[in-house]
């Protein structure tokens, strides 16, 4: 049997999960239905559910309501999701990755690719184009390369991620 892909979501992710973002709800429903089945892991820091704390609500953005908590806790406790702490090792990897990748401004992001890097992930996913989207090369803890991508390229390139990249990019 193929070993599972295993793949890093950030609070881009989550939010346009769970907030119904329409560019990003085919791709966000694609690599959660692949985990549900079984060919994915969704892996991500305890730090994120700390970032993820608006759910929209009727066009509005709903602070700390309990029905929004229940709501997110639900997607962070399901099986296929495996949540990972952030410890000192993290941390110390996450500001050594934000001090050599100019690009990264956030400590959150820092924490992000720590965890991922870490913990060997194929993929990063994310649509932080401002920090994480464009880092090339940055290598996992096995030496491997670190994929940081949309979650569209779950399953690589295809015509449709291809296509979708050039109506995103800035020309």
């Amino acid at each position: 049997m193929a070993e599972k892909k295993r793949v890093y979501w950030d609070a881009c992710a989550w939010l346009g999960l769970l907030n119904g973002e329409t560019e990003k709800m085919q791709a966000l429903q694609h690599v959660w239905e692949s985990a549900r089945l079984g060919h994915v892991e969704i892996w991500t820091s305890a730090f994120c559910i700390a970032e993820v704390y608006k759910v929209k609500c009727d066009g509005q953005w709903a602070n700390g309501a309990a029905d929004s908590d229940a709501r997110i806790d639900g997607l962070f406790d399901a099986d296929f999701v495996k949540v990972v702490q952030v410890d000192i090792e993290i941390a110390r990897l996450a500001r050594s990755l934000l001090r050599s990748h100019d690009k990264m401004k956030k400590p959150s992001d820092g924490i992000h690719l720590a965890t991922a890097v870490h913990w060997n992930l194929d993929q990063l996913h994310t649509y932080d184009g401002n920090d994480l989207l464009g880092l090339i090369g940055v290598k996992r803890a096995d030496g491997g390369e670190l994929d940081i991508c949309r979650p569209n390229k779950l399953d690589g390139d295809n015509l449709f991620t291809v296509a979708d990249e050039s109506q995103h990019d800035p020309a």
